[in-house]
C-alpha cells in the first residue's frame, strides 16, 4: 500500500503496535522538553512510548488510547510492572467523539497529542473524521505531534505514504492549524511487520491556533 486512498486492515494494528522500546524520535522529543501538561497518546499500542514519556517527564498527566482492546490490556499490564500511572482506554478515533459517551476524553483538554504511526492508517474520508476529533480534543495552542510514513519510503507493503502536500492541505491556517516543522525521521518497526524494520517517516509538529 502506498499513497492510494485505502485504509490499513484493522487486524494489522496489533501486529505493528510496538517494538518493546520507545521510538527514537520520542526519545529526542523528551530530551528537548517538548512534553508537558495533559498528554494524549493516540494509538498507544503496547505503550512503549507512553511508558517512556511518563518515566522521564515530571508533572504530567498521560492518557493513552488504542483501537484494539488487547493492546490496551497488554499496555496496562506493562505500565503496572513499570510502576507508572497512565490512564488507558480503548477508543475508536473514527467515532464522533463529540457525541458518543462511551469514552472519558474531554473537549479541548490536551496540551500535547501524540500520534506515532496512526494518521497514515486512514483513507481520505477517515482522516477527515480523525482530524475533526483532534480538533475536538486538543486545547487552543496545543501541539499535535505526528509520526507517519513518508513518500520517501519506497518499499512495498505497509500503510499509505503521506506527503508534505497532504499535511499542508489538512493542517492549513484556514483549518486553524500551523505546521511548525516537518522533518525526516525513522520509524522503527518489528522485523515481522509489513515492510521489515526502520521505515522512512516524517516527524511533524503542528500547532492548534490559540483563537479557535
Amino acid at each position: 500500500m502506498t499513497a492510494q486512498d485505502e485504509a490499513l486492515p484493522q487486524e494489522l494494528f496489533f501486529r505493528i503496535s510496538g517494538t518493546g522500546r520507545p521510538q527514537p524520535a520520542i526519545i529526542k522529543l523528551v530530551e528537548k522538553g517538548i512534553f508537558h501538561g495533559e498528554i494524549l497518546d493516540i494509538g498507544c499500542g503496547i505503550a512503549d512510548n507512553a511508558i517512556y514519556i511518563k518515566n522521564h517527564v515530571e508533572n504530567i498527566n498521560l492518557t493513552a488510547i488504542d483501537l484494539v482492546p488487547k493492546a490496551i490490556e497488554v499496555a496496562r499490564e506493562k505500565a503496572e510492572k513499570n510502576n507508572v500511572n497512565i490512564q488507558f482506554e480503548a477508543v475508536n478515533m473514527l467515532d464522533d467523539l463529540s457525541t458518543i459517551t462511551t469514552h472519558t476524553l474531554k473537549q479541548h483538554s490536551y496540551d500535547i497529542i501524540l500520534d506515532a504511526a496512526v494518521f497514515h492508517m486512514f483513507s481520505n474520508d477517515d482522516r477527515q473524521i480523525y482530524v475533526k476529533n483532534l480538533e475536538y480534543l486538543i486545547k487552543p495552542n496545543g501541539l499535535y505531534i505526528q509520526i507517519c510514513f513518508s513518500e520517501k519510503e519506497t518499499r512495498e507493503g505497509g500503510p499509505r505514504r503521506i506527503t508534505k502536500a497532504d499535511l499542508n492541505q489538512l493542517f492549513s491556517a484556514d483549518h486553524g492549524w500551523t505546521i511548525e516543522s516537518i522533518e525526516d525521521t525513522v520509524y522503527e518497526l518489528r522485523p515481522d511487520g509489513p515492510i521489515g524494520t526502520d521505515g522512512r517517516a516524517y516527524l511533524s509538529l503542528i500547532r492548534r491556533n490559540k483563537n479557535i
